[in-house]
């Protein structure tokens, strides 16, 4: 019997270790749970952050783009603007664009045919 009892309080104090333990564990792993989960929280707040100011950078970034267009074409319009209104001086002035020319005109200028008279 002294043997019975004697393994029944190796028995009991190793349960009552085993659930400090495991209570010490549970209560460890609780606090690293909610540690986590803060930290996770944290770190998608500020995920979240960082998505919002680089959308707004990409906005900006497209609205200033979209100035810098606006800009060029009112210079285009005004540089044409002041050449019309300057107007051609003379014939000299007055030329034709390679990209005004027609097939007929090229042809001409490679030999083909007589050129158009501006008499007729």
């Amino acid at each position: 019997m002294n043997y019975a009892a004697e393994m029944d309080r190796i028995v009991a104090e190793y349960t009552a270790a085993s659930r400090t333990v495991l209570n010490r564990f549970l209560d460890a792993d609780a606090r690293t749970a909610h540690s986590g989960a803060e930290v996770f929280d944290d770190v998608r707040q500020e995920l979240i952050q960082r998505e919002q100011q680089h959308q707004q950078t990409r906005e900006e970034t497209a609205a200033g783009e979209a100035r810098a267009e606006h800009d060029r074409l009112l210079r285009e319009t005004a540089d044409r603007a002041r050449a019309t209104a300057a107007g051609p001086r003379n014939s000299r002035d007055n030329y034709v664009m390679p990209s005004d020319w027609t097939d007929e005109d090229e042809a001409r200028e490679q030999g083909y045919g007589q050129p158009k008279s501006w008499l007729i």
